[in-house]
């Protein structure tokens, strides 16, 4: 739908990348991670929003970006200093990159800024806010807020009806998830800016699920904050797998698994070819066992060859759904308004 855009994106961000790299950081393999991470967002049709995200951010230099997702795993956000998250640091695979939209947070109330920006950067596409039928869950009601959709030339005056809203901005008028085949979308959200706050629980935790678990696990190190920020937002991850396993004292804060980072960590350490081991890291954090038995237990016996336990094989059959370590990190980043923080104590 956007192959022209993209393939411009990608010869700019490509001479961009070059330029910066170089002032860096002198790795070969780091700057062949950047290109097989252009490829990848190339791919997915994402590589002209990161274009503009870029563009915006030159222009705009006292903002901030923290994305949402599993787009923190990728280093050439941080090349292009439009991510605070540093994937080196975090031990963050590009190779777990799935995402299939890009969501991000942007500071200093510029969001409305950055949206009007995008409208104006290209005759192709036109930006618009996504109305939804609200759910009973807020969770989700939350989620689905702030969609703004990149509609292609021309589908607007034939399919969708639009209205202007309270900001005055072009809203859908029928719940935009009926047009999810035909539409691209980028959650774009403010952030109060937030300077050197406390490392503490109050400032770490927000809800009342994340304050009860961190009052269980006690997180010290900085590290810990993440995986408690972590497995909190994963569906079976804690809940009725690991917060009994906890209790017995049969697993520690250290060997928790509370990310997909940590499944991949776990399996590697088990000598688990590094290609398979992102093929079960994947299968597992999106909790395909029950829809995909024969390849589960097929999974089993690789995890059982290289010695896996059964406590964590028992851990990963029961997880439904697991986020990633980068968002956590993004996250707590924000908290502290610091580039890496993962030493402090």
């Amino acid at each position: 739908m956007y192959d022209e855009l993209n393939l411009e994106a990608k010869n700019y961000l490509l001479k961009e990348v070059n330029d910066i790299f170089c002032k860096k950081y002198d790795d070969e393999k780091l700057l062949e991670r950047c290109y097989k991470e252009l490829d990848l967002l190339y791919e997915k049709d994402l590589l002209f929003i990161i274009e503009y995200l870029y563009k915006f951010k030159k222009v705009n230099k006292d903002i901030k970006y923290y994305f949402r997702g599993m787009i923190n795993n990728l280093l050439i956000l941080y090349v292009l200093d439009i991510s605070v998250v540093n994937p080196l640091e975090y031990n963050l695979p590009y190779e777990l990159f799935t995402d299939k939209t890009i969501t991000v947070d942007v500071t200093n109330n510029s969001d409305l800024q950055l949206v009007s920006y995008l409208d104006k950067q290209n005759d192709k596409f036109k930006i618009v806010y996504g109305f939804f039928i609200k759910d009973e869950i807020e969770d989700v009601n939350y989620l689905l807020d702030k969609h703004y959709l990149l509609l292609p030339c021309g589908f607007i005056d034939e399919f969708m009806l639009l209205r202007f809203n309270d900001l005055n901005l072009l809203q859908t008028i029928n719940d935009y998830r009926e047009y999810k085949n035909t539409y691209m979308t980028i959650r774009i959200d403010n952030k109060p800016y937030n300077k050197n706050k406390e490392i503490c629980l109050d400032n770490i935790f927000y809800n009342k699920i994340e304050k009860e678990v961190a009052k269980i696990l006690k997180p010290k190190t900085i590290n810990d904050y993440i995986k408690t920020k972590n497995i909190v937002h994963g569906v079976d991850v804690w809940n009725n797998n690991q917060d009994i396993l906890f209790k017995d004292k049969k697993i520690n804060l250290d060997n928790l698994i509370a990310s997909r980072e940590d499944i991949l960590e776990y399996l590697l350490d088990h000598k688990i070819e590094r290609n398979i081991a992102i093929e079960i890291t994947i299968f597992i954090s999106l909790g395909k066992r029950k829809k995909e038995p024969d390849k589960w237990n097929e999974y089993v016996r690789v995890m059982k060859k290289y010695k896996c336990e059964e406590t964590f094989i028992d851990i990963f059959s029961k997880i439904l759904f697991v986020f990633g370590r980068g968002q956590a990190v993004s996250e707590c980043l924000y908290v502290l308004d610091k580039d890496n923080y993962l030493n402090i104590n």
